[in-house]
Order: structure tokens, then C-alpha cells, then sequence
């Protein structure tokens, strides 16, 4: 598996300058780029388009906390699997789950009621949630405490997905007030 963040060129871990990583992406891209390997012979075109496309790849999974965090784990030997897949279910701390069937009712019946003041304030806890189990899959690395990541991440898929389906919503609502 390519190292995205040797590929980059950036420090290894769950914290992330992304400052610096936007500035290495542009930068590889703009030196990766198809316009200056134009005169080049077909060998170098092609391996520029590689590099190019592992140097996304990378950016995309770095960029990415859940993503970055997967990647992570699975370097140490834990593979939660896709999001949403049943291997990451184990990892969640009790009750979790109660949680989360509780605000998607809540969020069920504001959006069947139309209420978009309520279907806010859900979004608005679940981002403080989400800022929360970012801090503390960012204090787990740290500690290299891995059981407690792939915790932290199992939250953190499922306050992404809500958060999904509440943009996709307004954005519903949005089309159907101003389309």
C-alpha cells in the first residue's frame, strides 16, 4: 500500500498541517502537471500521469479526518471496512447506538413535519458531537491508543453520514422553495 503521506511529503499521523498539505498538493500538481511534460517522450507523460494520480489519491485520503483515520488504522492492523459495514459496530461504546436511532427519529419527524428550525438545532449537536469525536480520535493517536480510534471513528462515520443526509435534505428543501 503507497504511503500517502510520503507521497506527499508531509508528516505521518492524525494531525494534519492542512495548510501544508494544500500547499504540497498544489505544488506536486503544478510540477506533475500534463503541460509540462508535453515535450517529453510518452514514457515520462505516463509516468507523470501516475504520480499525478497517486499524489490525489493521497491528498484525498489525507484531506479526509475519517478517511485519514481508516488509513491509519488499518496501517496498524485494524480494518473497520466501509462505512456503514458491520465490522465497525463493535468498536462503538454502549449506547451509541440508542443515540443515533434517537436524533434519526428526531430528524424523521422534522423533516416529515417540514421544520427546518429543528432539523438546525439536530445538525448543530451533531456538529458538536462530531467536533468532540474529532478531538478525541486526534488525542487516541496521539496516545497511539488504536482500540479507542477505531472507536472514535466508528462515531465519527455515523455523525457524517447524519450529516450528509441533513445537507441533502435542505438542499431538497432548498430546490423545492427556489427551484
Amino acid at each position: 500500500m503507497a504511503d500517502h503521506f510520503e507521497i506527499l511529503g508531509i508528516p505521518r499521523g492524525f494531525r494534519v498541517d492542512e495548510k501544508r498539505l494544500e500547499e504540497r498538493h498544489r505544488e506536486l500538481t503544478r510540477l506533475l502537471h500534463p503541460d509540462r511534460h508535453a515535450a517529453a517522450g510518452a514514457t515520462a507523460r505516463r509516468i507523470a500521469l501516475e504520480k499525478t494520480i497517486q499524489v490525489n489519491d493521497a491528498w484525498r485520503v489525507i484531506k479526509d479526518p475519517a478517511r485519514r483515520a481508516a488509513w491509519l488504522l488499518r496501517e496498524q492492523g485494524i480494518d473497520l471496512g466501509e462505512t456503514g459495514s458491520s465490522g465497525a459496530s463493535k468498536y462503538l461504546p454502549p449506547g451509541f447506538l440508542l443515540e443515533v436511532m434517537e436524533e434519526r427519529e428526531r430528524f424523521d419527524d422534522a423533516r416529515a413535519a417540514k421544520d427546518v428550525a429543528a432539523v438546525e438545532r439536530l445538525a448543530f449537536a451533531v456538529r458538536e458531537a462530531r467536533a468532540e469525536t474529532l478531538e478525541g480520535l486526534g488525542a487516541a493517536f496521539d496516545r497511539d491508543d488504536y482500540e479507542e480510534a477505531a472507536r472514535r471513528l466508528s462515531m465519527l462515520r455515523y455523525q457524517d453520514r447524519f450529516l450528509g443526509e441533513v445537507r441533502a435534505w435542505e438542499d431538497a428543501i432548498f430546490e423545492e422553495t427556489h427551484g
